[in-house]
């Protein structure tokens, strides 16, 4: 099926029309009018409670256990009343959860909004002072951890001033003095009763921390009429991609209801929406793993027939390159897509190779819009699969010079973004919230990019990353992207080293492929032929090992180029 931007545009106004079940309407936020999707769940509270009418179905799946919705919230009622009773949690708490994922994560976040807490999910890698600086700064009343974390923060708990629930991952675990057990907790709430409080749309929700890439997180506030829009407009888009593939796709292999894999964490906000809020929204089954293993999610894609999985690159060619892949049934699998980090070349003819007429996406989006940006799969998929999708109908976008001005039509500039899913402002961060957000309400992500003629959204570099050389400005993401057509990369990132001369030269670092042989002089030939000669990198780097990530599993790039300056990369 081909069509146009036209088209695109022409459906969204039709889909999001008065009377029809996306219809926006004008709503005022913080003294700023903006469209919202006019039937969207107000408060999470009302999400969950609406969930409870999914009864039998399975909800979830984990480590050898099954959960029907019915399992799922007697236990998320028990909790909710001990945290309301024996925990003395009020409307406007914060409740951290730092974990891994498992079925207690998901508990706890529902139980602690069903009695009005604001959720804190902290990044469960995280070390000693990054959990302490979480649970600090966010004034926790209640940490709702596992063991490990639990271990890392124990030597604290004087400093910390919380009380403590520790789920236990082994048999042998020795409850700690003052420490209250999972379990423990759940048996005991199983009798009692709860009121959930007042709970209003402009109520706090969710503090998510970002994975920024200097200094410590910043807590990014979320309010329950954000997450419910944001959880809307992933609904919009399923309807939008099936207008253009002529209606729904048929389940198959067996499969006969929707059943996500989730491999991603619930602390970051696409996790805890395509994991946990919009499964619960729409009745599906969620299927979990203690830790990725290829083999073990083959056969759970078998054995639960799996219809979706959203990863990192690497996640998916390590299931996608298994030497036993073709000896399991995965003709369930229907949606499959990289998020986190750029596509390495060979991976989308990887995933045709393997997964039929697959349903593939891509998006853009932040912790601080909530996830909600621009987006795509299916057919919009296949007609830019180089872009970040068509905008939602809730976010305004621009984009700005360095200067302040409006930049071109179809020209880079820094993406602003304003909507009813932007975060009111961070943390007890007043400076940050200065910086970021302007007097109309625009946020600045720090990203540049560009709309085309058909509004397709192009994310070309970051603000922060700029090379200015020799004058010329020029976006490492550009330079990034012609390396990885080349199959023998694996991982790449480009940053600019001081020069007296040029001001700034560009310095590219590569990981390559397990296997593959790959030299300086292979690359830069290459990148001579896509690029104009003064992007190509005047030092090229063959890195000895995988590059380090952030809590976003996206590579991060300081670190590369402060390995590099400190003389750690070898040639």
């Amino acid at each position: 099926m081909t069509f146009s931007g036209s088209d695109i545009q022409a459906k969204k106004a039709e889909l999001t029309a008065a009377g029809a079940f996306f219809e926006t309407e004008e709503v005022i936020l913080d003294g700023q009018a903006c469209d919202a999707f006019k039937h969207a769940a107000k408060t999470v509270v009302e999400v969950l409670n609406n969930a409870r009418n999914h009864g039998d179905l399975e909800f979830v799946v984990y480590a050898g256990k099954r959960y029907t919705y019915n399992d799922f919230f007697a236990e998320v009622d028990a909790l909710a009343a001990q945290l309301q009773g024996d925990f003395e949690i009020e409307k406007g708490d914060r409740v951290a959860i730092a974990m891994r994922n498992n079925v207690e994560w998901m508990i706890t976040c529902c139980a602690a909004l069903l009695v009005g807490a604001v959720v804190v999910p902290i990044n469960s890698w995280g070390k000693t002072e990054e959990l302490e600086y979480a649970i600090t700064d966010c004034g926790a009343r209640l940490l709702v951890c596992d063991e490990a974390r639990y271990a890392l923060v124990e030597s604290r708990l004087a400093t910390l001033q919380v009380a403590i629930i520790v789920v236990p991952t082994s048999d042998q675990y020795q409850r700690p003095d003052n420490v209250a057990l999972f379990d423990d907790v759940i048996s005991a709430g199983t009798e009692q009763t709860y009121k959930t409080p007042p709970v209003e749309p402009e109520d706090d929700a969710f503090i998510l921390y970002t994975s920024g890439s200097t200094g410590f997180p910043k807590g990014v506030l979320h309010r329950h009429r954000s997450v419910g829009q944001a959880l809307m407009n992933m609904m919009f888009l399923g309807l939008l991609v099936a207008e253009f593939e002529g209606g729904p796709r048929a389940y198959r292999g067996g499969a006969e209801r929707e059943t996500p894999m989730l491999t991603v964490p619930l602390f970051h906000a696409t996790g805890l929406l395509s994991g946990l809020l919009l499964p619960i929204t729409l009745g599906q089954k969620v299927v979990m793993m203690y830790k990725w293993d290829s083999g073990e999610a083959l056969k759970l894609i078998e054995a639960e027939r799996v219809t979706g999985l959203s990863s990192v690159p690497a996640i998916l060619q390590d299931l996608l390159n298994h030497p036993e892949f073709e000896n399991f049934d995965t003709r369930s699998l229907m949606r499959i897509s990289a998020a986190g980090a750029a596509t390495p070349a060979g991976l989308p003819e990887l995933i045709d190779a393997r997964v039929a007429q697959p349903s593939r996406s891509a998006g853009y989006g932040m912790t601080e819009t909530m996830a909600v940006g621009a987006t795509m799969s299916g057919a919009l998929f296949d007609a830019k699969p180089d872009s970040a999708g068509v905008v939602s109908p809730i976010m305004e976008i621009r984009f700005v010079n360095a200067d302040g001005t409006s930049a071109a039509p179809g020209e880079p500039g820094e993406i602003e973004l304003r909507g009813v899913c932007c975060t009111p402002g961070y943390w007890e961060k007043p400076d940050a919230n200065a910086a970021t957000f302007t007097d109309e309400g625009w946020m600045k992500t720090g990203d540049v990019g560009l709309l085309d003629d058909d509004g397709f959204l192009h994310i070309t570099g970051r603000i922060k990353e700029i090379v200015i050389r020799g004058g010329e400005n020029i976006y490492p993401g550009e330079i990034e992207q012609a390396a990885f057509e080349m199959p023998e990369v694996r991982e790449v990132v480009v940053f600019g080293e001081p020069d007296q001369a040029m001001g700034e030269e560009l310095v590219m670092v590569i990981y390559s492929a397990p296997g593959a042989t790959l030299t300086e002089t292979q690359v830069r030939d290459y990148l001579n032929t896509r690029l104009a000669g003064y992007k190509v990198p005047r030092s090229i780097v063959l890195w000895p090992q995988p590059l380090p990530r952030n809590a976003s599993e996206k590579l991060h790039k300081l670190k590369v180029k402060e390995a590099y300056l400190g003389g750690a990369a070898v040639a």
